[in-house]
């Protein structure tokens, strides 16, 4: 049950990772940090003036719009930061996203998020913005955009590391079979695996969260 009183709320998909996180963050803030599931978009339960945590690499595609529009929407004063960017993929390129404050990587520190989460609760909100940027937000690399995966294949690659078919990916993103034989073949070129577990295990390694890592684990 979500404390209503919460001025920081984490949206993003239940997981040990997650509450890893979530656990660490609220040890470290002297307010509450809640969860809220990203599969189940629900405004009702988030407090006026809250800092709002979105997690990227947990969202689909068809997650991130109805989140952008929810939170765009809002009339609550939200400050939203969205979090797990993977500087290398071209995420925002099609969202409009005009009302968030910033942007965090996944290769940045849990002291950094931590300094943005303190900062931002010190500032006063800047102006909303009443119609879309106009100029998309470009995160992929200036250099080469060879190997780079674009946003169908990260989205299909994360489904593919969760087990996921053939016929459940097609259906989560409403495309043919045929199209996701073919993002697949693309995805294992570019990351030069031959096989769904050794493209699980790229995933597991390369789109996990550095932020993460530094967490304080329980020894069992």
């Amino acid at each position: 049950m979500l404390n209503m009183d919460s001025k920081i709320i984490l949206i993003s998909n239940q997981s040990i990772q997650t509450q890893l996180l979530l656990d660490y963050l609220n040890k470290q803030s002297d307010i509450l940090v809640d969860f809220v599931n990203i599969s189940r978009p629900d405004m009702s339960f988030i407090a006026e003036e809250s800092i709002i945590l979105y997690d990227i690499q947990a969202s689909s595609r068809k997650l991130k719009n109805i989140w952008s529009k929810l939170l765009n929407e809002s009339a609550c004063g939200l400050r939203v930061y969205i979090i797990n960017c993977l500087r290398s993929l071209p995420l925002y390129e099609n969202m409009l996203w005009p009302n968030f404050e910033s942007i965090v990587p996944n290769n940045c520190s849990i002291e950094h998020l931590l300094t943005l989460l303190k900062e931002g609760r010190k500032t006063s909100r800047p102006p909303r913005s009443l119609s879309p940027p106009q100029k998309n937000i470009n995160l992929t690399p200036s250099d080469s955009d060879n190997g780079v995966l674009t946003e169908r294949e990260y989205e299909i690659l994360t489904e593919l590391s969760k087990g996921a078919s053939n016929v459940e990916i097609a259906n989560a993103f409403f495309i043919s079979e045929n199209t996701v034989r073919t993002h697949i073949y693309n995805i294992f070129k570019k990351i030069s695996v031959n096989n769904r577990t050794q493209a699980a295990c790229w995933a597991n390694s390369h789109l996990r969260s550095p932020v993460l890592d530094q967490l304080p684990w329980k020894e069992m």
